[in-house]
């Protein structure tokens, strides 16, 4: 039989009489012994060789016993045997794969907040699994996986999301292993949920709200309501999206703003101005910074904030909040308030194809990402949430008066 146990105690009596001494294994006795002076058995240190590459070292010989039984039984069932899986930086444990999975995301093409979000379940996954072969994690140690992480009073939907990143790893790792391991998929459990309805509000309320907020925020900074403004006109953007802006993704002369970071993971996407959004927005760019900074920043500092830094992930959702306590309008979200709103309204008017072209739509791959798609679909799609909102081509604040005010 493939392998065997060996150890450096020799016999005794053999070396008194010059001789060698070596011990040989006993198969299937937990000993190794003396051929010619029975008496003399080792049951110690010793170690397994398996074949010319694999060499493991045990205290005991019933310990070594039970691995070199296991090799020849993974050997007979027709496993190919992988050195790598003893190796001591243990290169297919599923510590080891999920460090080189998380390498392999290209920072440039999904955004930092999903890396820290793959990150975090393969960080909650790996507290029982890291130091396992990543063939040893079957479908019953998944399963025990989201019983115990549904017991922690976690949703459906977020573990749904956690199952993503799982399915992701483990197609990352078969397709990288599949030759020299024969590493199969395992198959993840069903996991259904009901998406959450967001509270919603007509447009003459989320009209109020953002007048509301520019009465309350244009002392402060009156980015704040042009972020949230935007916000409710372009759907398509999102709030974290919206504060990552940077004065270089501003192009006023041709009327868009390039969005580089977009959660669906492309090379970004485009807003196409209204020329009433160019006024407005020409009118509080000042002061306007260096092509790297922010557009969505502080303008003054102040207790626990610095002038010139950005704005914090939830800044626009606690002023959207207080504009919205202040008109008595209740459990409405930022998100909720302004796209969700938006898009709803805009059903009266336009298709459902029209709204995700031209309103909700993604940036196209065409011409790479210097080319502005469906840019006539985009402006029309500028003029209906105008229009929804009673605001025909007119801007919700007077760009005149608007001036006045900032200056």
């Amino acid at each position: 039989m493939k392998g065997s146990i060996y150890t450096r105690q020799k016999c005794f009596v053999c070396q008194n009489n010059g001789e060698k001494g070596s011990l040989k294994y006993l198969e299937g006795r937990g000993v190794l012994q003396c051929p010619d002076h029975p008496e003399m058995v080792w049951t110690g240190a010793c170690e397994v060789r398996f074949g010319r590459t694999h060499t493991k070292r045990f205290k005991t010989v019933i310990e070594a016993e039970r691995h070199l039984t296991s090799l020849r039984y993974n050997i007979d069932q027709g496993n190919k045997f992988d050195q790598r899986e003893w190796a001591k930086d243990q290169p297919l444990s599923f510590l080891s794969l999920r460090e080189k999975f998380v390498e392999s995301k290209d920072i440039k093409d999904i955004s930092t907040k999903q890396i820290v979000h793959i990150e975090m379940v393969l960080n909650k996954a790996g507290d029982k699994w890291d130091m396992m072969q990543i063939k040893d994690i079957t479908e019953s140690e998944i399963d025990d996986f989201f019983i115990k992480t549904k017991n922690a009073e976690i949703g459906n939907k977020t573990l749904a999301n956690y199952k993503t990143v799982l399915h992701d790893f483990w197609a990352w790792a078969v397709k990288r292993e599949k030759r020299k391991s024969k590493l199969e998929m395992p198959d993840f459990p069903d996991i259904k949920y009901k998406m959450g309805w967001r509270n919603i509000v007509d447009m003459e309320s989320q009209e109020k709200i953002l007048n509301e907020l520019w009465n309350i925020s244009k002392d402060s900074n009156p980015r704040i309501w042009l972020g949230v403004n935007l916000l409710a006109l372009y759907p398509k953007v999102r709030p974290g999206e919206m504060r990552n802006v940077q004065e270089k993704h501003i192009n006023l002369k041709d009327g868009w703003i390039f969005y580089p970071d977009p959660k669906e993971g492309d090379k970004g996407k485009f807003i196409h101005l209204d020329p009433a959004d160019c006024q407005m927005i020409e009118s509080l760019w000042n002061p306007k910074g260096l092509p790297d900074m922010f557009f969505f920043r502080h303008i003054k500092s102040k207790k626990g904030v610095q002038a010139g830094k950005q704005f914090g992930p939830k800044y626009f959702k606690v002023w959207w909040d207080k504009a919205c306590k202040n008109v008595g309008i209740e459990n409405v979200d930022l998100y909720g308030g302004t796209k969700h709103s938006t898009v709803t309204a805009l059903g009266k008017v336009m298709t459902p194809e029209q709204i995700q072209r031209g309103v909700t739509g993604h940036a196209s791959d065409a011409f790479k990402r210097y080319m502005l798609p469906d840019v006539n679909e985009a402006k029309i799609g500028r003029q209906a949430v105008a229009k929804v909102r009673n605001q025909g081509a007119k801007h919700p604040l007077n760009i005149s008066d608007l001036q006045k005010k900032v200056n």
